[in-house]
């Protein structure tokens, strides 16, 4: 199987791409379209796991205290007591439903996004500085004055426009918004890749939970076998045919698989949380899921670890934003390198000014109005030529930020390099160690049914029998683990790919 045919095994990345093929932040979008109002109110709305009744031991148990002869045996009641959620009913969603759902309500989408956004204001307050500025300014009211024996009353007004607008900054400008389109480009593969990571959290935190529903599964096959031998033994002893000490270690396995299904339930519980947490809604709205049993398994990868190590580091969004940061820092220093050149404005202004007044003294007085209008333009040029080194200091440090993101820009390569590697062959132990638990599962089965039945005749000791169903307990727990497991490192293959 190619890199390109593992990709859809999950049926996610219609979703991942969905997110990751943005318009753009450029477009003042509303969040709201980010966040579906309707979702968040569903899953506030909706039931959770109440709380758990404390665990008791049944009746029949309780009776073994006092009396080991007592045959155990408890329904199905019994059993499925502790699994009773209280509450409204729970939707059931699939994997691409829970991905759908953390999308839209997680608050790292939603801070990713902002984020993208804000960096995209970023750019217009950069392009800006090319447009001049351009006021209105004016004043008016009365005054007086008395000077005496004269009276002086004086009602004046301006109004004015006035413009201002750098001709030639010699690259201030030109760095500042290349600075601020990189940094948006950074921004946005940071989205993605957030998405990305939101995709496998939900993925990875999905199998575990259908991992942990089978393994409480597997505990109730466990205790459903550990009864029917007990049962057996007891039949045993009835003709004689077994000791008390047999009956009592039968009795023995089967508490312990009592014990194993109650631990079985609360790891439920806990992946259900951990589920929901990854989900972006509180643990206490925890979804019900689609089981896994029919999804088919991953084939095997044909391509080369070298190949899958290429196609990553040509595809990581993070690789891509700290790229971005290193051409973001370059910038910066042309515009440090900018700073030890002038700057040439040009301002005017155009307005009218005016007033109205009068005077009074004894035996003299007056009144004169005038309006007139004011204009100016000119050129005008600043250049800093001695600062304390303030600028010399600022390009020093400019350069060593551009060495330092291209150091974590290596650093973040390496990384990858080391990541799709492990999780290459992580792969292919996590296929290997599931074909050999089906196998193990069988012989197991096999070692089980044959172990029983010689010991219904005779022919097998309590402890063989025991030895037997202990390997088998084992063998169901480790081909759901390994089956989790091949489904996990699939998905940590894929996101360390960058798909």
């Amino acid at each position: 199987m190619t890199l390109a045919a593992i990709r859809p095994i999950f049926l996610v990345l219609a979703c991942l791409l969905a997110g990751c093929v943005m318009d753009g932040p450029f477009v003042d979008r509303d969040i709201d379209r980010l966040v579906s109002s309707d979702s968040t109110t569903a899953w506030s709305q909706g039931g959770g796991p109440a709380p758990v009744t404390p665990l008791a031991i049944p009746a029949a148990a309780a009776s073994a205290k006092t009396d080991p002869s007592v045959s155990l045996a408890t329904g199905d009641a019994q059993e499925s007591e502790n699994d009773t959620l209280t509450g409204s009913p729970r939707e059931t969603l699939s994997l691409t439903r829970c991905i759908d759902v953390a999308l839209s309500a997680s608050p790292r989408t939603r801070g990713a996004w902002e984020s993208a956004r804000a960096a995209a204001a970023q750019v217009g307050i950069a392009d800006s500085e090319y447009m001049p500025d351009i006021g209105l300014s004016g004043a008016f009211g009365p005054q007086r004055q008395q000077v005496l024996p004269a009276i002086v009353n004086n009602v004046s007004g301006n109004a004015m426009v006035g413009m201002s607008w750098v001709l030639m900054d010699f690259g201030r400008r030109d760095a500042d918004a290349a600075r601020a389109r990189a940094q948006l480009t950074a921004a946005n593969f940071s989205f993605n890749r957030e998405m990305q990571r939101l995709v496998f959290e939900v993925q990875r935190a999905y199998f575990m939970l259908d991992a942990k529903i089978s393994l409480r599964e597997a505990a109730r096959e466990n205790v459903a076998t550990a009864r029917k031998q007990l049962d057996a033994t007891d039949d045993r002893m009835t003709v004689g045919l077994a000791t008390r000490p047999e009956v009592l270690q039968a009795r023995q396995q089967y508490m312990q698989s009592l014990y194993g299904l109650e631990e079985a339930k609360a790891e439920v519980y806990i992946a259900q949380a951990q589920l929901a947490v990854a989900m972006g809604i509180p643990a206490q709205s925890s979804p019900e899921i689609v089981r896994l049993a029919d999804l088919p398994l991953p084939s095997t990868i044909t391509d080369g670890v070298e190949v899958a190590i290429q196609s990553a580091l040509a595809q990581r969004p993070d690789i891509a934003s700290a790229l971005g940061d290193v051409r973001s820092k370059e910038q910066m220093v042309k515009r440090a390198e900018a700073d030890f050149l002038p700057i040439i404005n040009f301002e005017g202004s155009a307005g009218v000014t005016g007033g109205n007044f009068n005077y009074t003294q004894p035996g003299l007085s007056g009144s004169n109005a005038a309006a007139y209008g004011l204009y100016s333009a000119q050129l005008t040029a600043d250049w800093l030529l001695f600062d304390g080194y303030e600028r010399a200091n600022r390009l020093r440090q400019a350069r060593s930020e551009v060495r330092a993101a291209e150091a974590r820009l290596e650093q973040l390569r390496l990384e990858t390099t080391g990541q799709v590697w492990s999780s290459y062959f992580d792969f292919f132990s996590a296929q290997k160690q599931y074909e050999a638990g089906v196998a193990l599962l069988t012989a197991s089965q096999d070692s089980y049914d044959s172990v029983y039945q010689n010991y219904l005749n005779g022919l097998a000791t309590i402890n063989d029998l025991l030895l037997a169903e202990s390997f088998l307990f084992d063998a169901r727990f480790e081909l759901i683990n390994s089956r989790a497991d091949l489904l996990t490192a699939s998905a940590t293959f894929i996101y360390a790919l960058g798909s």
